[in-house]
């Protein structure tokens, strides 16, 4: 039995050479080389496919006859070439084995297809280390194009809106999270104020009480300046107005109104100060202060000249009055301090005490 003809050299035989030469031109017809096989002549980009801003590289393959132009790099070529378009940052001629090659360095800030400026490498080189121009100069190099794509789909010719802030991750915790902080502070703070009164309240009235001394005693010393100040003069005018500064004095210190009282009513005046241990607590007393006024309405109203040494001694005992007052205080808060659960006991705290009306007198003693 003979075996059958080898038509398609399957096997080892016999090819038949007629349908060889038909196929090969086929094949290669159907099937064309890679594209690495045309990149030897043709340009090509590093990566293949660039976006706006991306870093990108254009590969010129040349013929032999650049390589009469001896390599060179030229950094930031921007005193070449002024495009809105592209920014080129380095241009670069190479000698291979393969031949010669220009590398672009450049980045794009538009889609689309880019084109490249003409290009004299000969000129380039002579400027750059300030050589003569060759007299037969290779062509410059025009018709460089570059494709640069975009990030949108085919159907999306415009960027989208810009998204709200609160899309924003993280934005509603910290818009919310600062409410809820704002809030929180404002409820202490109300807290604060509610708790801070109703335990710091001796606190405040002692620095109030503080406050109206300290402004009592510069009244006195200004007074002093202006009586210092005028000679032969009658001090009845000085005498007057330092009764009526402490009178103000004592209605905003002891709560109960002091100016129209006559020097008899001082004696009922609220003053708790007589288990105080200062050596000089009997000034704190309405004797003390009945006495005083009594003095002073004596001279104001006796029709006589008061002259500048009854003004002293009227000013020497009001000072003495509201320095013991001063220790006294002082004294008061270091015992409630001591002692917390003490009841204040000072003037502005203390209920008035329950006084009959004196009589009516027709000129003040």
């Amino acid at each position: 039995m003979k075996q059958a003809p080898d038509t398609y050299g399957s096997f080892p035989g016999k090819i038949n050479k007629s349908r060889l030469c038909i196929l090969i031109p086929a094949i290669l017809f159907l099937f064309p080389l890679p594209s690495f096989a045309q990149s030897a002549t043709m340009p090509y980009l590093l990566p293949q496919t660039i976006f706006v801003g991306d870093h990108g590289r254009l590969v010129v393959p040349l013929g032999q006859v650049y390589t009469q132009i001896a390599p060179f790099v030229l950094e930031a070529p921007n005193k070449f070439f002024d495009m809105p378009d592209i920014v080129i940052q380095r241009i670069e001629l190479e000698h291979r084995s393969g031949g010669p090659r220009l590398l672009i360095d450049f980045i794009p800030y538009v889609t689309g297809t880019l084109s490249f400026p003409p290009m004299d490498l000969g000129s380039m080189r002579a400027a750059i280390y300030n050589e003569s121009i060759l007299e037969e100069m290779p062509p410059e190099i025009s018709g460089l194009e570059a494709q640069v794509a975009s990030i949108l789909s085919p159907s999306q010719t415009t960027l989208s809106e810009p998204a709200s802030p609160m899309a924003v991750p993280g934005t509603t915790l910290l818009v919310y999270g600062t409410l809820a902080l704002i809030l929180l502070f404002l409820v202490f703070c109300i807290g604060g104020s509610i708790w801070g009164r109703r335990h710091f309240r001796d606190i405040w009235e002692h620095l109030r009480r503080r406050y109206l001394l300290r402004g009592m005693l510069r009244f006195m010393q200004r007074l002093q300046q202006e009586c210092n100040n005028r000679k032969n003069t009658n001090y009845g005018f000085f005498l007057t107005r330092l009764s009526g500064e402490f009178r103000e004095f004592l209605s905003l210190f002891t709560g109960v109104n002091c100016r129209p009282l006559t020097a008899a009513e001082f004696l009922d005046l609220p003053l708790h100060y007589d288990d105080s241990m200062l050596e000089d607590r009997f000034l704190l007393t309405p004797d003390y202060l009945c006495d005083l006024f009594r003095t002073w309405d004596t001279l104001r109203f006796s029709g006589r000249l008061i002259d500048r040494v009854d003004l002293f001694l009227a000013v020497t005992k009001a000072e003495k009055f509201l320095i013991a007052l001063d220790k006294a205080e002082r004294e008061t808060l270091l015992s409630k301090a001591a002692k917390p659960d003490t009841p204040d006991r000072s003037p502005a705290h203390s209920e008035p005490a329950v006084r009959e009306e004196p009589p009516v007198q027709g000129v003040p003693m």
